[in-house]
């Protein structure tokens, strides 16, 4: 009854008051016809409007509000000087606890916080915001001795209204930012305070991070295993061989002595060995800042003894000697290649630093590997041309090219066979070289996007298989039935026509008995190919100025040509006497007869792919910026990209031109003559444009 109805200090605080004594009331003991029947502490927290309201009582006797706390940015001495700066933590509700303190600041910067809510246009929210941050940083300023609020305080603020900066520079209260030279910067231009240094929690090496790159590269690698090492007791950390990083270290470089021992080499943290140091010699580590003194050329004639990919990191913030007269000369020559070839500016300064960087470890005319420059356009984070820098140095012969690197969708073909048990595995191989056509001659390959697409239709069969048979053998007709209607619509007809080449192609090889998908047929809901509205097509040549990307629009527009199919033109395939484009496909050739708008704007494309690139080695018809200074095609996306403005997409302009076609005829084979398309598709825009002709569309 008196925490319900008069003992405050238990209602706020009732852990502390029930370390005190307390007194209770002495009542009478009144017959049960007029008793009080006793109210809960619930009643009053909780009412019907949902929200917790104290009763009447109790805010009467509520202690009042602390606004001087002394503990929130206690003043210091005036002009005194830090040792070094402290990290601010400044939180909302420290500005209540301070109003008092600042009060005769804050009436003082009263008429200005008027006249930037006037001049912005500014709410009644914006005004509390504004006085609650200015508090915070006036604040702030007493805490640091300083007469004027800094930078850096208002980067600490918890939330920053958009005026405060703007009051505090009309008040003349805002310190100048020296790092700039003006009174004050927009917050999303103001230069970042560096982050402080701190320890590695693994290592104990001392950089920038939480944990060092070494030390996270090493808890991906053993994620597995975790614990205390055996040698120094540090943990828990990844292990290896019951060791942590450090002691596996100092065991490789020190031998099995060091197992006796339980101390650890404390260092920088950063890239183990600089770039060229070999594998053999002791770590070396380096501060912000590496400084090379002179001659770090190799020698003339000097042997390897194995191959080791170099870490080039400690080079970009080096500060390299004056180069010697060879690479002077070389990078001449480079500026000259570059001027030929047109480069921009900024294009030619940051890939000739990277080549001033080999050039002076290695040596001008060493041949230099053409890993090593992509590693160190990389570590530099260069936006230069490399195949512009690998194409210069190849004409010179001093490159040793890369060997040619594997498509991705191979490897994820092959990864994925290895993860299957090996028999099963040793069946899908075959199936592979089937598809890339390797075991027949007439066969025509199969692109590995294409065996990748297959393996993710067939992944739950082949995992549900895997799982009780030891064999591609053992599966019979009604496996793969219910695999194929185990889901509907478009994916299982992605699902039958992945098993079915995966089992014909088993039986050609003789690896199964029986075809269990000989009698496999799925039914699928074909999708007729529709029209453009004319509105979006008109003016589709303006909306471009470029000359590569109007042609193209006129060669798909005009002439359905394919999106797979540009890329691969060469200047040998435009026949400028017989107005004819020649394109040439896997399984034939297909003869473009060109007609006035479409070679108005080929010879205009010519005539600006010679004025623009005078000296290009590429034979391809349509080059780029970084196609130019290689013999490489245009990817297949930057076709795709030229109808982004446009606001169609390639694939729907040349359906649109095909059907427009077929309106006009009735013949299949006009259009297999005119686009050079199968007859398959033929009949699909024939069924499409004239419906009234009926029978089914041919698969």
């Amino acid at each position: 009854m008196a925490i319900t109805e008069y003992d405050a200090a238990w209602y706020y605080e009732p852990v502390q008051a029930a370390r005190r004594p307390v007194w209770t009331q002495l009542s009478f003991c009144l017959p049960a016809s007029i008793r009080r029947p006793a109210a809960p502490t619930g009643t009053y927290r909780l009412h019907s409007d949902g929200r917790y309201q104290t009763p009447g009582w109790a805010r009467a006797q509520r202690p009042a509000a602390v606004l001087n706390d002394g503990r929130i940015c206690p003043p210091a001495v005036r002009g005194q000087i830090a040792m070094f700066p402290a990290p601010y933590r400044l939180l909302e509700h420290h500005a209540v606890l301070l109003r008092d303190r600042l009060r005769g600041d804050l009436e003082r910067l009263k008429p200005l916080i008027n006249e930037v809510q006037k001049e912005h246009r500014l709410g009644r929210t914006w005004r509390v915001s504004a006085k609650d941050a200015l508090a915070l940083a006036l604040a702030a300023r007493d805490a640091a001795g300083q007469d004027l609020v800094d930078a850096a305080i208002l980067d600490a603020l918890p939330h920053r209204p958009s005026g405060v900066t703007t009051v505090l520079n009309k008040a003349g209260l805002l310190a100048p930012d020296l790092d700039h030279g003006v009174a004050v910067l927009p917050h999303a231009q103001r230069a970042r305070s560096q982050p402080q240094p701190r320890s590695c929690e693994q290592c104990l090496s001392w950089g920038r991070n939480q944990l060092c790159d070494a030390c996270r590269h090493w808890r991906r690698k053993n994620a597995d295993q975790q614990g205390c090492c055996g040698r120094c007791g540090a943990g828990p950390l990844p292990l290896q061989n019951g060791r942590c990083r450090d002691c596996t270290s100092l065991r490789l470089r020190l031998g099995p002595d060091t197992d006796a021992s339980t101390w650890r080499q404390l260092r920088f943290a950063g890239p183990s060995r600089p770039a060229g140091i070999s594998a053999s010699r002791p770590e070396v580590h380096r501060a912000d800042r590496l400084v090379l003194s002179p001659p770090v050329a190799q020698h003339a004639g000097q042997l390897t003894i194995f191959e080791a990919e170099r870490d080039w990191r400690p080079l970009v913030n080096a500060l390299l000697p004056s180069p010697p007269p060879s690479v002077t000369t070389l990078l001449e020559d480079f500026a000259r290649h570059a001027t030929e070839h047109r480069w921009s500016r900024q294009s030619h300064e940051s890939t000739a630093r990277v080549l001033r960087m080999a050039a002076i470890w290695l040596g001008a005319e060493t041949t230099f590997r053409e890993d090593d420059l992509r590693a160190l356009t990389r570590a530099c984070r260069s936006g230069g041309r490399i195949g512009g820098l690998v194409a210069f140095l190849n004409q010179r012969e001093q490159l040793l090219a890369s060997p040619p690197r594997r498509n991705r969708n191979e490897a994820f073909v092959q990864r994925s066979i290895a993860a299957f048990p090996p028999r099963i595995g040793d069946e899908l191989g075959p199936w592979v070289r089937v598809l890339r056509g390797t075991t027949r001659s007439h066969h025509l390959a199969t692109d590995y996007g294409t065996i990748r697409r297959y393996l993710s239709y067939l992944a739950t069969p082949l995992a549900d298989w895997t799982s009780g048979y030891t064999t591609l053998r053992q599966v019979t007709t009604t496996d793969v039935t219910t695999a194929v209607t185990a889901v509907k619509g478009p994916r299982a007809h992605e699902r039958a026509v992945a098993l079915r080449s995966l089992f014909r192609a088993l039986k050609h090889a003789k690896l199964v008995f029986a075809d269990p998908t000989r009698s496999l047929h799925v039914t699928r809901q074909e999708l007729l190919p529709t029209t453009l509205a004319p509105d979006r097509l008109a003016g589709l040549l303006e909306t471009s100025a470029n000359p590569a990307t109007r042609l193209v629009l006129a060669l798909v527009a005009l002439h359905a040509t394919s999106g797979t199919d540009l890329p691969d033109l060469t200047l040998s395939d435009v026949l400028l006497t017989r107005r004819q484009l020649l394109i040439r496909r896997p399984h034939g050739r297909h003869i473009v007869h060109l007609d006035d708008t479409t070679a108005a704007l080929l010879h205009t494309w010519l005539r600006y792919r010679h004025r623009r690139w005078p000296r290009t080695a590429n034979p391809h018809l349509l080059v780029t910026q970084q196609t130019a200074s290689t013999t490489d095609p245009i990817c297949t996306d930057y076709i795709y990209r030229r109808f982004t403005p446009a606001g169609v997409t390639l694939r729907a302009v040349r359906a649109d031109r095909i059907l427009d076609e077929a309106r006009e005829t009735e013949d299949p084979v006009h259009l297999v003559r005119v686009f050079g398309i199968s007859v398959t598709t033929a009949m699909k825009y024939i069924h499409t444009a004239h419906p009234h002709r009926g029978g089914p569309v041919p698969h």
